[in-house]
């Protein structure tokens, strides 16, 4: 799975790289700080674990929401694709392996 590629697809979405959030998508790539959001992807994870899926569905939307609210005006594409670019140089195997894992989920939920 080619990572930006992926990214270029699929609208903004929070994910989990480690220990950190990012808002990741078409039209955005930065650092998630807020803890209302961090928090709400721990529960759509633990969601997930137990398969729960309506509680993960709801979990799901707030994190899409959450991204559009983070979206930079305007919009800069030359930036998202080096912020993206300069993401995915940095991570290790295993963090690819998460962040494949999350586009999966990611797809299962938006479909």
């Amino acid at each position: 799975m080619n990572l930006l590629e992926e990214f270029k697809k699929n609208p903004g979405f929070v994910y989990r790289i480690g220990t950190d959030y990012y808002y990741i998508g078409k039209w955005i790539c930065k650092p998630c700080t807020d803890e209302a959001v961090t928090d709400c992807h721990a529960m759509y994870e633990m969601c997930i674990q137990a398969k729960e899926p309506a509680n993960a569905a709801l979990y799901f939307q707030k994190l899409r929401a959450y991204s559009e609210f983070a979206l930079d005006i305007p919009y800069n594409p030359a930036k998202i694709l080096q912020d993206q670019t300069a993401l995915v140089e940095a991570l290790s195997d295993a963090d690819i392996q998460s962040l494949t894992d999350q586009l999966r989920h990611f797809h299962d939920q938006a479909a």
